[in-house]
């Protein structure tokens, strides 16, 4: 994995039955489990610059964090060891974090329209040299959902997940990496 040369905040994630990751897999990789109550959680993100054939650094994603409780339980909880199985990504050079019910892959309405208006953010943002480029699409203006689109550089991704011992998940981080780098 690249590493995270800043971190920013970038934003809250609208929550509702679960978050997943997309950019690994058809399916996304989705964490149910939440604290109880919790509508929203904090985003925060590892950036790295990029420089490629000879252009601008441009800033890319390497790790998501959301934490869903204080810093105490996220330390008190049980890691896991990540997604073992490597599913090649079918959003090339972008992940997205959401909540449900937003599927940027297979949506029936604007999931095309809103990764379309990703890139467009993104690019302008890799041309205005922005140090936390991602963009936050509203996928659902009634109820407020969202989804945060990163642009990342690795070929894989994975999941981490910190849970107490009922299973409530606390923390939820998300790793783009090269299992192997060129």
């Amino acid at each position: 994995m690249s590493r995270p040369e800043w971190f920013a905040r970038t934003g809250e994630l609208v929550l509702k039955e679960d978050v997943t990751w997309f950019g690994m897999g058809e399916e996304g990789l989705s964490h149910g489990g939440l604290p109880a109550g919790l509508s929203k959680a904090p985003v925060y993100t590892g950036f790295y610059w990029l420089e490629e054939d000879g252009g601008p650094a441009v800033a890319r994603a390497c790790l998501v964090v959301v934490p869903l409780a204080d810093p105490d339980r996220i330390a008190a909880a049980d890691w896991d060891d990540g997604y073992e199985d490597y599913v090649a990504t079918p959003l090339e050079g972008y992940a997205v974090l959401c909540s449900s019910p937003f599927d940027p892959l297979w949506s029936d309405d604007d999931g095309e329209a809103h990764l379309r208006e990703a890139k467009r953010i993104i690019e302008a943002g890799d041309r205005e040299g922005r140090r936390a480029n991602y963009a936050e699409i509203i996928t659902d203006p009634d109820r407020g959902g969202n989804a945060l689109f990163f642009p990342v550089e690795g070929e894989d991704r994975t999941a981490y997940k910190a849970t107490e011992p009922d299973e409530t998940v606390v923390c939820l981080a998300f790793v783009d990496y090269d299992l192997y780098p060129h």
